[in-house]
C-alpha cells in the first residue's frame, strides 16, 4: 500500500526520527499507518507521545478506539485533553455520549466549546445532533459560527429547515456561502 511520501522524503524523515524529533516520529507513524504497517506506526506514536507530542497521543488513542479498546483510548485522551487538546476532549465527549455518561459529557463539552478552533466545536454539535440533543447541537453550532465556520452554519440551517423555519435557514445558508468565499 503506497504512502504519501517519496523515498527521499522518507530518508529525511527517518534521519529526523533518529535524532529524536517527536514531530518526525508522529509524521513517520502516519506514513507507516498509510502504508499498512500498523505495528511500526503504533511504536512510533508511543515514542512520540512519550516525548510529549499531543498529536501523537491523540492519534494513538484514536487507533485504540478504532481497534475497540475504548478504555485504553479514554485513558490516553484524558491525558492529552488535560494538556488542552480539543480533539482529545471531543473524543472523550463522543465516548461519554455513547455510554450515556452525562458526567463525562459535562466534564469535557464545555472545554471543547471554550476553544478557539471551529472544527472540534462543529464536530461536537454534530455529535449532539446525532444523539438527538438538538438544543446542545444548536448551541455548539452557534459557537462555531462565531468563529466563522460555514459548516456549522449549514448544519444549523438544516435543523432550521427541519423545524419549518425556512426563511431563517435561507439567511443562514447565505451567510455560510459568504463565509466559504472568505476562505
Amino acid at each position: 500500500m503506497p504512502g504519501r511520501l517519496s523515498d527521499a522524503e522518507m530518508v529525511a524523515l527517518l534521519a529526523d526520527v533518529e535524532r529524536g524529533d517527536d514531530v518526525a516520529m508522529g509524521n513517520l507513524a502516519v506514513e507507516l499507518h498509510l502504508r499498512g504497517q500498523q505495528a511500526g506506526a503504533m511504536h512510533l506514536w508511543e515514542r512520540s507521545w512519550a516525548a510529549g507530542n499531543t498529536v501523537s497521543g491523540f492519534n494513538l488513542g484514536m487507533q485504540y478506539e478504532m481497534a475497540g479498546d475504548s478504555n485504553r483510548a479514554q485513558v490516553l485522551w484524558e491525558q492529552v485533553a488535560a494538556l488542552g487538546d480539543p480533539d482529545a476532549m471531543l473524543g472523550l465527549v463522543k465516548q461519554a455520549l455513547e455510554r450515556g455518561d452525562a458526567a463525562g459529557v459535562e466534564r469535557w463539552a464545555p472545554e471543547v466549546l471554550a476553544q478557539d478552533e471551529a472544527f472540534p466545536i462543529t464536530a461536537l454539535g454534530v455529535a449532539f445532533r446525532d444523539h438527538g440533543d438538538l438544543d446542545r447541537a444548536v448551541h455548539a453550532f452557534r459557537r462555531a459560527e462565531e468563529l466563522g465556520d460555514a459548516y456549522a452554519m449549514e448544519y444549523r440551517a438544516r435543523i432550521l429547515t427541519a423545524q419549518g423555519r425556512t426563511a431563517e435557514a435561507g439567511a443562514l445558508l447565505a451567510r455560510a456561502a459568504e463565509a466559504q468565499r472568505m476562505l
